[in-house]
Order: structure tokens, then sequence, then C-alpha cells
């Protein structure tokens, strides 16, 4: 009796863990634009990598916070591809631990695009990289095309654009971020994206049009994500 009671209060005790590491990640991600809120998230996924290398929590955590930095580093720089092969090693560690769960195949998928755009796309194709992108994230959509406000269709709309001749498929790209955008209508990633795609298509009114609304829309929600959308909207309305 005694080692029953002595059993359910380890794993109250471990909950109740879990979930105040979790309340305090999801505080720290509110703030991630800031560099003390980025060095404390670092700290939380170093803490349970410490303790179990292998962890699913400490892995996708590590995933998430190196895309979120990788995605601000500048195309073709070395800092991107490191953080980028950095967050796809730690969310392949993620998928590993949890296969069902969508965290670690969108943000293995996510560094692995984002290594890509550092390293060139015609570089990571020639290094046989496609296919292991569209494993993780049609996975991704696969189990959950709707994670992070349709996080895993705004990559994937992405993919088709950033793609090379003749590998390109602006028409694919449209059509599958405009898919996502009337589903997650808040989605500022997934519109600047389609606003990419359309002005490359010929459509340029419309894709001025879908830039001045991300400038427009409220900051609530995802704030850092937001805000980040909206100055590279800024940037993106100056040279169109």
């Amino acid at each position: 009796m005694r080692a029953a009671i002595l059993a359910l209060s380890v794993c109250a005790a471990t909950a109740a863990h879990a979930q105040s590491v979790q309340q305090r990640w999801d505080e720290l991600w509110a703030k991630r634009e800031t560099a003390d809120a980025q060095n404390e998230l670092a700290r939380i996924a170093k803490a349970e990598l410490a303790k179990d290398p292998d962890s699913f929590d400490g892995n996708w955590r590590r995933a998430s916070l190196l895309v979120w930095q990788a995605d601000a580093a500048a195309d073709g720089s070395e800092l991107k591809a490191a953080l980028g092969k950095l967050a796809w090693e730690a969310g392949d560690k993620a998928v590993a631990a949890k296969p069902d769960d969508v965290r670690g195949h969108y943000f293995a998928g996510t560094g692995l695009g984002l290594y890509s755009e550092g390293v060139g796309i015609l570089t990571a194709l020639s290094q046989g990289l496609e296919g292991k992108f569209r494993d993780r994230i049609q996975t991704a959509l696969k189990i959950d095309k709707d994670f992070l406000d349709g996080g895993p269709q705004a990559v994937w709309g992405r993919y088709f654009f950033k793609l090379p001749w003749p590998k390109r498929n602006v028409a694919e790209s449209i059509k599958v971020l405009s898919a996502a955008v009337e589903q997650h209508p808040g989605n500022l990633r997934a519109k600047l994206y389609l606003a990419d795609s359309l002005a490359e298509d010929g459509k340029g009114a419309e894709a001025k049009k879908i830039a001045q609304e991300i400038l427009d829309a409220p900051l609530q929600g995802d704030v850092p994500e937001k805000k980040r959308m909206k100055d590279l909207a800024k940037k993106w309305l100056s040279k169109h």
C-alpha cells in the first residue's frame, strides 16, 4: 500500500514538473523575439536533454527554437545552414522518441528546409535532400496539417516556389498556399509566401493587396511571429 502511494506521489510530482516547465516555456515563447527569452528557452531545452538526450520534449523544444533563429538568418549564410541543420537533427530525435507526434516531423522538415536555404537550394538538391524534406513535411501534413495555424501547409506551399527550374511549380505553390490562407486567415507567413508566388505568376496587384493585409492585421496570437511577418511584408512592398 505504501509503495503504491509512493508511486502515485512520484507520478504526480513528475506531472506537476512537466506542467510547470511547459507553462514557463509558453511564457518565454511569447517573448522569443528577445535575446533574453531565447537564452532562457535554450537553457530549458538543454536541462531536459542533460537528463535524457533522447527526450521528446527536450528535442522538439530545441528544434523549435533553432528553427526560429535560423529563419532570421540570411539565405546563403553559414549561420542559417548551421542552425537549420541542428534543428533538423533535433527534430529527427523527437521523431524517434514519438513518431506519431507532428512536432518532430514539422520541425525536422522545416529545419532541413532552412539548412537548404543556408547552403543553397542547388547544393541541397545535389546532396539528395529533397526526398528527406518531402518525407518529413508530408508526414507532418498527414498527422496534423493545421499545426501552428497551418504551418505544415505554409512550408509545403513554399517548397514548390523555392525549387529551381525545371522543378519549380508556382501554380502548385499558389494552389497550396491559397488553401492554407483560406483555412487559416491569421497565418501571415502563408499570406506572405502566397504574395511571393502570385507576384512571380504576374499577379502583382493581388500580391500587393495581400502584403498590405499583413501590415493591417492585428497584433494578436503569436505576436513575435506576426511582428516578423509584418517587417518582412513592409520590406516586400518596398521592393514591389
